[in-house]
């Protein structure tokens, strides 16, 4: 069995890459138009089959992680040599695959409706399974490195996506946005990684497993599993870690940081809505903003108390401040935008409080909820003919009932609705999101008994919110009467092939259907990496930070019981629901007066302006570094090509009096050699007239001369 399911997910995984290697090499001439389509969701649905299939065997099985290494670049120094690309097999992996891949063909299929007649069409699906392929390859990684690889090759594809539409200049910024910002999140990924690099040595590269051996060591515990074992031997421990291996923690976590849009990364998440809308479904529920919370849950195992501090301090102003956002948005898109801000600051406050089973639980059920609802939002937004401002929608419900059904059931899923008569007696029946979210502010309770009363009562009061601005979207969408006449009478249900989709995600966050196929496999990974930690004896980890760390989905374990009358009891969010629906059913008006009244008004400044982080970005980044090059410029412009033209000039005139003086002098005294010789030469020349008889006479009159002189000369010298 460990081959098969190596081999299952590996296909799983490189299906996506060779469907859309196909696609762009052969799109336009062999698979023009819906045939590229059919292609790439034929072949994704095909992943998500074998990748099904594998967590079924999985479950026949005990339990023990399996991995497969092949060698790629050799290393010098490390034990095995060698750097190993491979694929390792848990619990986390086998549940990530089904989400990613399932929600994947779900936006496939949906995008067959939704960008019908776009001229770049098999383009974007070709962009769209290269996504996924990389984000699969997040989740079968099987080194540090293999994953880095992966996680930049994210970043690019969504790069692509959100500014697939590149004609337009919302797009070219948002992707250019998202494209640094995540840079500067993985620049603190690489200052983690060369921390531990430099302190552990090359040995730290190695896969998980004993390379080269399907199945590998005990547990064939991941690359930090292994690493904590590394630090073991190094004589290093978690309950008195030295700072580097806290500095080496929160590193990794800058990485998630940036792709889970975290406080202060997370501005180019809701710009990142000007994509199209099955691009902000994917990005926004189990794939790029999933890769962080999944990075952060991996490197677990050597987060020390500090790091899990910083992560927990993170999460817990993400969550609020998004919420207070979410509020006062009148975009759908970015309302729901703002919305996985806050939810995936949950994830990371549980993952930081040592939560760890109910982060990674309400990763799996937030993906299929927000994924169904930005799918609603946007046949919203393709009835209405890409109007996004829900302050122009209303009575929706009865033009698009089916929409309006998935949207209101996905409502109550993250709002963590549960059965309020049920839940007096004991028996706890909610939505999907109920059980997750709840598991989270049980712990953040637990957590801060110890760290401080912020860590429960904010998650405890963002829950309202969360009912409320939800309960906010669904009223000014689809109850109340049209407040826009014309987009009212032209709007229609969507095509079913975005329909369907819809339907499946919200079926599957009707009730618990998630609780029994995803909690178990979490619970198994939670467990082996919980005996890892004990077994290289770094105490004080897992759920130690979770005095009673509320595993009994009944919740008996609760430290505070307050949280049984607000949350399981279900009368709080149902009296919150209906406050939000009451107050936005009939438009903003209610709201409008609300936010001129003393205070609020200021309140709702900030929050409508999004605490001015993309102002601040603006001047003390953006302005900045344009004053910065404009400085550079004219120091450029000023001083060096100043020095190198004066260098030129100065050169320059050397070059005219050193040619001057050639011209004159050096080249006047051989002109005047040749013309020496050359009228010496004329001269000559005329003494020759060229006939013997000259020649003839010339020479007897100068014999008859020569005489004469020695005549001469004897008769002066007689006398």
């Amino acid at each position: 069995m460990p081959s098969t399911l190596i081999t299952l997910l590996t296909l799983a995984t490189l299906l996506p890459l060779f469907s859309s290697v196909l696609v762009i090499l052969f799109g336009k001439r062999r698979l023009p138009g819906k045939k590229s389509a059919f292609l790439t969701t034929g072949v994704m649905g095909v992943s998500f089959l074998l990748a099904l299939l594998a967590m079924i065997l999985w479950g026949t099985g005990d339990g023990t992680p399996v991995a497969s290494n092949i060698k790629w670049i050799p290393v010098p120094g490390t034990t095995a040599k060698w750097l190993y690309l491979g694929v390792l097999v848990d619990g986390l992996t086998v549940a990530m695959m089904v989400m990613v891949t399932l929600i994947s063909t779900l936006v496939h299929v949906y995008s067959i409706g939704y960008m019908a007649g776009d001229k770049r069409f098999e383009r974007f699906f070709a962009y769209l399974s290269l996504f996924t392929f990389s984000m699969l390859g997040i989740v079968t990684a099987n080194s540090i490195m293999q994953l880095f690889v992966f996680w930049e090759l994210v970043g690019l594809t969504s790069y692509l996506l959100i500014g697939f539409w590149f004609e337009k200049r919302g797009p070219q910024q948002a992707c250019k946005k998202a494209f640094v910002m995540n840079r500067i999140g993985d620049a603190g990924f690489l200052v983690g990684f060369g921390i531990l690099f430099t302190k552990l040595g090359a040995n730290m590269l190695l896969p998980g497993g004993e390379a080269g051996i399907v199945g590998g060591t005990e547990g064939a515990m991941s690359m930090f599993g292994q690493l904590a074992e590394l630090l073991k031997s190094e004589g290093h421990s978690i309950t008195n870690p030295p700072m580097w291996l806290t500095a080496a923690g929160i590193g990794l976590f800058c990485g998630a940081i940036g792709k889970s849009a975290q406080f202060p990364l997370h501005t180019w998440l809701p710009d990142a809505m000007e994509g199209p809308t099955p691009v902000s479904s994917i990005v926004h529920s189990a794939t790029m903003v999933a890769a962080g919370v999944y990075l952060t849950a991996r490197i677990y195992p050597i987060l020390t108390p500090g790091a899990h501090l910083f992560i927990a301090t993170i999460g817990l102003i993400t969550l609020v401040m998004a919420a207070c956002m979410a509020l006062v948005m009148t975009d759908i898109k970015r309302v729901l935008a703002y919305s996985t801000l806050s939810q995936l600051g949950y994830m990371i406050l549980g993952l930081g409080t040592g939560n760890y089973v109910f982060a990674l639980y309400h990763l799996f059920t937030h993906a299929f909820f927000k994924c169904c609802l930005f799918q609603c939002a946007g046949s919203v937004i393709h009835a209405a003919h890409h109007q996004q401002d829900m302050r122009f929608y209303g009575g929706l419900k009865d033009k698009m009932p089916k929409t309006a059904l998935c949207y209101f059931i996905c409502t109550l899923a993250i709002a963590g609705a549960s059965i309020p008569i049920v839940g007096m007696f004991g028996i706890n029946i909610g939505m999907s999101g109920f059980y997750s979210k709840d598991g989270i502010i049980a712990g953040a309770v637990n957590y801060g008994e110890v760290m401080g009363a912020l860590f429960y009562w904010g998650p405890l009061l963002v829950a309202y919110l969360t009912v409320f601005y939800m309960a906010r979207s669904f009223a000014l969408t689809f109850l109340g009467k049209p407040r826009d006449q014309h987009l009212y009478d032209h709007a229609h249900e969507a095509p079913a092939t975005m329909v369907v989709p819809q339907l499946v995600l919200a079926v599957v966050a009707i009730l618990s259907v998630p609780l029994f196929i995803w909690l178990p496999l979490i619970e198994q990974t939670n467990e082996r990496m919980t005996a890892t930690i004990e077994t290289v004896g770094m105490a004080g980890k897992g759920f130690a930070w979770v005095q009673q760390p509320a595993t009994d989905l009944g919740h008996d374990s609760h430290a505070m019981h307050f949280t049984h009358a607000a949350l399981l009891y279900g009368l709080g969010w149902l009296l919150v629901m209906a406050a939000g629906i009451w107050f936005y059913k009939d438009g903003m008006a209610r709201a409008t007066k609300v936010a001129r009244l003393p205070g609020v008004s200021l309140l709702y400044k900030w929050a409508h302006n999004k605490f001015y982080f993309d102002a601040f970005y603006d001047v003390f980044t953006v302005n900045l570094g344009k004053t910065i090059a404009g400085v550079a410029s004219l120091f450029d412009k000023f001083i060096v090509d100043g020095l190198v033209n004066l260098t030129g000039l100065l050169t320059r005139l050397w070059a005219n009096v050193t040619g001057r003086f050639d011209n004159k002098y050096v080249d006047g005294a051989v002109n005047g050699a040749a013309d020496f010789a050359y009228n010496s030469g004329h001269l000559l020349r005329e003494s020759q007239m060229g006939r013997v008889r000259g020649y003839v006479l010339i020479l007897l009159t100068a014999a008859g001369l020569a005489m004469i002189a020695v005549m001469v000369v004897v008769m002066v010298t007689k006398h």
